[in-house]
């Protein structure tokens, strides 16, 4: 064996390194982009390799250590896929070992030892290991041949998951110049890239600038649909359909609730799923994910907490329940289908409402320059000369800047760095021990809150451009390209994705000159009623309905008013949540949502965009018809909540409640006892007696 730098001896594309892979790992052939990267090493030059998940980066590392002499460090922030890994090399007879915090010091000291006599190939180490300047000294006493960084988007603090102890891997590399450094990623913008070379010191002299690799991110395997979705019972019926087409795969929702909500739904459809959230106990979340990687279970519903190292090769479908983020950890996500090559199903369920669940996040870590010096003033008004104890709900109660807890307990920790607060968490409870330091260091403060706005910014950047792909009606798998810098971003269509697959059946259209005039009556209402009144009330006025609701709110004198007079009411509601689902709309928080246009909606109403419409159409039905709302598991609860009442009262089911007003309710589905009172056939009298069990069941859905 050699070491890495003058294997260039031999011309680098001619060194074996197919009969080495064939020798080590038993494959016969490398994947694209694994050669050229191996022949960057081998002529002593650094390389920085972005390639998405499942794409083989590990090979680029652990072949070259098998190789060389002297040891591979591999810095790993994934203390459970470094233990696999190395278990995974054990298996094949190959000398590999792992340092983290699940080793004590005699352990550690032995495995470096192993090191230094040649007894190790691959040594995996966690970056905050680097904080020991006693473990960096014994490691000087080692040869490295190979310092591989693994996740190194991680210096990033543009990347997706900035860790503060990736920075000191460039001075690990300067105390080993004689290592090659090669850097790998599954998600790196070019912004992303500039900071790894600039952070992990590539380039930098007496080093080579680097070989840079970005590409296979094209996915023609997988098909990514972006569905708009106007309501919840939409998206189970979608989860329902993926199931059932496509068997296994990942359901990923943003909070815990949700997970347990959408578990327990389909749960109660007959099928089989198991849910996985950071809330659940270590041993439960070790049992799912064993599971899932058994294949004994097929389907799994999940906040991003699922994933890491998860690497089974037959998903066929990953479903997104909630808009993610970012497009790095959108791409990350969709990246766990289809490993094995063959086709899979990605479906994003779009509806604007949700953007709000991470604008809460992106203000639950982010807290504004407001928050920090308004709860600086409150703990010094409070804690100044004794410690408290408090949750951040109690905390985020008295603030005028915010009532995100998840703020607050950011805001905490950015105080306690900036030296102007200390605090002792207290185990097995929500509260920490608070007490204002005597003096506030201004400079220290000053700069927790210029970082802490420029990471607001990077963050917000990052949710826009999820944004921007969400409602773009070009290629999917064009935008992924373009937004990693992959060099085979050429091609502006596919087969592929839903976007294309629309213009090429024809279903995604230019409305017609009647169709235009629809959209922009309903959109124009929309607008002037500026977010005071929710659909059914916005439907009745384009109707010109003569309801109490209308009435009282003096919405006959609206100039919107009767503009759809001509149309069934069922008929407008279908079109308002077309154009919900389509973005130009879009519905307010709270339990009786009220509508609104988007910036899109206003770029539709001037016609400067064209909405999607998919297949639908103006009113085919003549007068009287009644329109068959589409979610029978509520309509049967419904039907046999109503003949149960009918026994307890010896009531014909009709005098509950006729077949039109379950119609209706399934068709408005109602949140409140106010919009229960603009169903057909429901009055105050039956408010008060039926609206809460009613209430109960619409919310359910």
């Amino acid at each position: 064996m050699t070491d890495l730098p003058t294997i260039a001896s031999k011309s680098p594309s001619s060194f074996p390194w197919e009969e080495a892979l064939q020798r080590h790992f038993g494959y016969p052939a490398f994947r694209s982009g694994q050669r050229e990267v191996l022949d960057a090493l081998t002529a002593g030059r650094d390389a920085v390799v972005v390639m998405p998940t499942g794409s083989g980066k590990s090979i680029c590392y652990q072949l070259p250590a098998l190789e060389a002499r002297g040891v591979t460090l591999v810095l790993s922030p994934l203390i459970s896929l470094m233990k696999d890994q190395v278990e995974a090399l054990e298996r094949r007879g190959l000398p590999a070992g792992f340092i983290n915090s699940t080793l004590g010091a005699a352990e550690i000291e032995q495995r470096l030892a192993m090191a230094r006599a040649g007894d190790l190939k691959l040594l995996y180490l966690a970056p905050e290991r680097l904080r020991d300047s006693r473990l960096l000294r014994m490691l000087e006493d080692v040869h490295l041949s190979l310092l591989a960084v693994d996740e190194a988007h991680c210096v990033s603090q543009w990347g997706h998951d900035f860790r503060p102890d990736y920075l000191r891997i460039h001075e690990l590399s300067r105390r080993h110049p004689e290592a090659r450094v090669l850097a790998l990623t599954a998600t790196a913008t070019g912004r992303v890239r500039e900071d790894m070379l600039r952070f992990l010191g590539l380039g930098a002299p007496p080093r080579k600038a680097p070989e840079v690799f970005v590409q296979g991110f094209a996915r023609p395997n997988l098909q990514i649909h972006v569905r708009r979705c106007a309501t919840h019972a939409e998206k189970f019926q979608r989860v329902a359909e993926a199931i059932r087409n496509w068997g296994s795969g990942i359901i990923y929702a943003s909070t815990r609730k949700q997970v347990e909500r959408v578990a327990s739904k389909m749960k109660a459809q007959g099928f089989a799923v198991d849910s996985y959230h950071a809330g659940l106990p270590d041993r439960e979340r070790s049992r799912v994910q064993e599971r899932f990687m058994s294949g004994r279970s097929a389907v799994v519903v999940a906040t991003n907490a699922f994933g890491m190292g998860v690497d089974r090769s037959d998903v066929r479908f990953v479903l997104h329940w909630d808009i993610p983020g970012s497009m790095e950890a959108y791409y990350q996500e969709i990246g766990r289908a289809g490993r094995d090559g063959e086709d899979s199903y990605c479906e994003l369920l779009y509806n604007y409402a949700d953007v709000r669940t991470q604008e809460f996040f992106l203000e639950g870590s982010n807290p504004s320059r407001e928050t920090l010096l308004e709860l600086l003033q409150l703990i010094r008004q409070r804690c100044l000369h004794r410690p408290l104890s408090l949750s951040a709900d109690h905390w985020a109660e008295d603030l005028d800047s915010t009532r995100n807890a998840m703020a607050v307990r950011t805001a905490m920790w950015l105080l306690e760095r900036a030296n102007c607060i200390q605090r002792e968490e207290e185990p097995g409870s929500p509260s920490a021990a608070v007490m204002a330091l005597p003096k506030v260091d201004e400079q220290a403060l000053a700069r927790e809150i210029q970082q802490a706005e420029a990471k607001a910014e990077r963050d917000r950047a990052k949710l826009d451009a999820m944004l921007r792909f969400a409602n773009c009606r070009s290629c999917l798998h064009q935008q992924i390209l373009l937004y990693f810098g992959d060099s085979d971003a050429d091609q502006d269509h596919c087969d592929a994705c839903g976007n294309c697959l629309k213009e090429q059946s024809g279903v995604s259209r230019e409305p017609t000159q009647e169709e235009w005039e629809v959209v922009q009556k309903i959109l124009s209402a929309v607008g002037r009623l500026d977010g005071q009144f929710g659909r059914a009330r916005i439907g009745e006025l384009l109707k010109g309905s003569r309801s109490k609701g209308i009435l009282s709110a003096h919405l006959e004198r609206h100039r919107c008013y009767g503009l759809l007079s001509n149309w069934r009411l069922e008929d407008i509601v279908r079109w308002l949540d077309a154009l919900i689902r389509d973005g130009s709309i879009l519905p307010s928080d709270g339990s009786y949502p009220t509508l609104g246009l988007s910036e899109r909606g206003r770029e539709v109403l001037k016609r400067n965009e064209i909405p999607d419409l998919g297949e639908l159409r103006g009113p085919q039905m003549q007068a009287g018809d009644v329109e068959e709302a589409d979610d029978p598991e509520l309509r049967e609860r419904l039907r046999s909540w109503r003949s149960k009442q009918s026994r307890i009262q010896k009531m014909k089911p009709y005098q509950i409640f006729s077949n039109k007003t379950l119609d209706e309710l399934i068709l408005k589905c109602p949140q409140s006892e106010e919009a229960l009172l603009d169903v057909s056939g429901i009055g105050p009298q039956k408010v008060q007696r039926y609206g809460a069990a009613l209430l109960q069941m619409l919310q359910e859905t």
